[in-house]
């Protein structure tokens, strides 16, 4: 669905008031084309705000992807403390999101200490229909160790969910990966909101 100019401008001018009722800064990704400068001192990285409540996320927060369109996107990158969802159209397409997955830690495991730990959580069903990255793979193509990644199985979503949220708070985790089929009614907005308040 298209939104038109006029649209998106009344909503950034609300975002602005809120904002400005908050005394905080309001949300921005990008400069809209062909915008005034606000500042001739102000560079464009300096406008690229991310608002995580009252407080304004420092420019490390962010993992960078290498693709400077996407970044841009992004405000600098993916948020590393939040929970990231990855989509597939169907389950033949779960070789594809795991090996974005994949990728994502492979950046995350090169900023963070070495040797950390990264836990890959499913169910049941999941494995028996996805499988298990190849170790030679791992290796080979995103410089991950095999045995780095730590599988966790868990006979119901319900109990995958609650791993997931038990690990998102660990500090001795690179990443936590929860990898579910279909859209589970267990999986909601308050699922997720708890999974990513405690991956904060």
């Amino acid at each position: 669905m298209a939104t038109s100019a006029v649209a998106r401008e009344t909503v950034f001018a609300l975002r602005r008031q809120i904002a400005k009722i908050e005394g905080t800064l309001p949300e921005r990704l990008e400069a809209p084309a062909g915008a005034a400068p606000v500042d001739a001192d102000v560079t464009p990285r300096d406008l690229t705000i991310v608002r995580r409540g009252l407080a304004v996320a420092p420019p490390d927060a962010f993992l960078r992807t290498g693709a400077e369109g996407l970044d841009t996107a992004l405000s600098g990158g993916l948020p590393k403390a939040a929970l990231s969802e990855i989509h597939g159209a169907a389950t033949r397409d779960a070789g594809v999101v795991a090996g974005f997955a994949l990728s994502l830690v492979s950046l995350i495991l090169k900023q963070e200490p070495p040797r950390l730990p990264v836990l890959w959580i499913g169910t049941a069903e999941v494995f028996r229909e996805a499988g298990f990255p190849y170790a030679r793979g791992l290796h080979g193509l995103f410089g991950i160790e095999p045995e780095q990644l730590l599988f966790s199985e868990a006979p119901r979503l319900l109990d995958g969910l609650w791993v997931a949220e038990e690990a998102a708070r660990m500090t001795a985790l690179a990443a936590v990966i929860l990898e579910i089929r279909g859209s589970p009614q267990r999986l909601d907005l308050t699922a997720t909101r708890r999974l990513h308040a405690r991956a904060q």
